[in-house]
């Protein structure tokens, strides 16, 4: 409950410095916390300024950058990031205004007929009123405003980097499966070729029926595994799809023009730069939310002091009426609801801040596991290279020795099976390897790609 008190010059004058007092005693203040990082988190480094780049042209892949761009531009979720600016700055510029004096104009007009004729009247007033920001209340809530409209850039940033990275996953999946399903087609071609073979020589004698059974066995296993891949590649190809807000049978027939799997032409960093972690947008975004819970509980104490209001009107009637006067309002039976709004604030704050340390450490763990597995791809990659070398080798040495009758057929049916293993652990390596990069990329936001020298 608030109540209107009318007083004196004296009396404004006096409570005005008195007001003035009290809000000097009572700031709205907010400092950024700092995120207490692990040693290893190096200061610096090359990585935090190549983390304005876009880092998905480490792959030089024209195609995905054609996605992700459609998909940056067409995202449901970009939109709908880009919608929720919009509300922020419609809010923030609604209480700007309330910071300003407001002007109204009434005018009123009327015709009546009476017995010595008709009368004409009209009257117009001018108002003017200000809200004298004595203690804080309206700053606390501009500052409040400015702090959700920044969190809701920062929210758009995040979107845009999620999409980003999803797409750019998806992309990779796609052309896994892709090279799986060459890989899938080129053995079955092979196998078939050794079962015929197998039957001519059966025909003749030369094997007997169990190595025939067995290259039938290759033959149906290799074409047991095809659907499956086919399936993921569509499924892929649909994530996309959603992705970037096309169409999957399009997408398809663009990727069916061929490619290779992805892999980024860049080396991790050695560390990660401490501030990487802290520009992170969504690091950044609880940040942001913090600061604007900080300044509803500055509105919150501000709601515990009197209301300073100044404003006036003119009537320019025959008599020309004006006035102009402050009033003030006092809370002085809503102290109890004060008190709970404050608490109910100071609350907000308190889960902000805890939903900023959390951010902080989740973007840590985030970065610290993409880049223990990005690390160590490569070496993976390169094992694999050589026994898919030693594997095809292998192939041909028995395959010659079965051709020359100086071995059995068992021999070459382990080869191929190897030579198949190895060259799809191959291809699921190099996805594993662009999926940490990814997944590195996003973690720090496109911070800790180096070129690859």
């Amino acid at each position: 409950m608030t109540q209107t008190l009318p007083f004196s010059r004296r009396g404004i004058l006096g409570g005005l410095v008195s007001s003035l007092a009290l809000a000097a005693c009572n700031p709205v203040r907010y400092a950024a916390p700092r995120a207490e990082l692990a040693a290893e988190f190096a200061a610096d480094s090359p990585a935090r300024r190549a983390g304005a780049n876009a880092w998905w042209a480490a792959f030089r892949d024209k195609r995905l950058d054609a996605l992700i761009a459609t998909g940056l531009r067409r995202n449901l979720d970009v939109q709908t990031a880009v919608a929720t600016i919009r509300e922020a700055q419609a809010n923030a510029q609604l209480i700007g205004a309330s910071d300003l004096p407001q002007v109204d104009v009434q005018g009123s007009a009327a015709r009546s007929r009476s017995e010595t004729g008709i009368v004409e009247t009209s009257s117009a007033t001018l108002g003017v009123s200000w809200l004298v920001d004595l203690f804080g209340s309206t700053r606390a809530a501009r500052q409040g405003a400015s702090a959700r409209l920044d969190a809701a850039y920062l929210s758009a940033e995040v979107a845009r980097l999620t999409v980003a990275s999803a797409i750019a996953s998806a992309y990779v999946d796609a052309r896994y499966y892709q090279e799986a399903l060459a890989l899938t087609r080129q053995s079955l071609e092979s196998r078939r070729r050794t079962l015929e073979m197998t039957r001519t020589q059966d025909a003749f004698g030369s094997v007997s029926r169990l190595e025939v059974l067995q290259a039938e066995q290759l033959v149906a296993q290799a074409e047991a595994a095809l659907p499956g891949l086919e399936v993921g590649f569509d499924q892929s190809v649909n994530r996309l799809a959603t992705l970037t807000a096309g169409r999957s049978a399009e997408l398809a027939a663009q990727l069916r023009q061929g490619g290779g799997q992805p892999r980024a032409r860049y080396s991790a960093s050695v560390g990660v730069p401490a501030d990487v972690v802290r520009v992170r947008p969504d690091v950044r975004m609880a940040e942001r939310n913090l600061a604007a819970a900080a300044a509803d509980v500055g509105e919150a104490q501000a709601a515990f002091y009197p209301r300073l209001t100044l404003s006036g009107s003119i009537t320019p009637t025959n008599g020309k009426t004006w006035g102009f006067g402050p009033q003030i309002s006092l809370p002085l039976f809503s102290g109890g609801a004060n008190q709970a709004r404050l608490s109910a604030a100071q609350a907000r704050a308190e889960q902000a801040r805890l939903a900023w340390q959390a951010a902080v450490l989740g973007a840590v763990e985030e970065v610290e596991n993409a880049l223990a597995g990005y690390n160590r791809d490569a070496r993976a990659v390169a094992a694999q290279s050589r026994l898919v070398e030693n594997a095809r080798e292998t192939v041909n040495l028995t395959r010659s020795s079965y051709e020359l009758g100086e071995a059995d057929f068992f021999p070459v049916l382990d080869a191929e099976r190897s030579l198949l293993s190895a060259r799809q652990e191959l291809a699921a390596a190099i996805r594993q390897q662009a999926l940490n990069f990814v997944a590195l990329s996003a973690a720090s936001a496109g911070g800790v790609g180096l070129p690859a020298v």
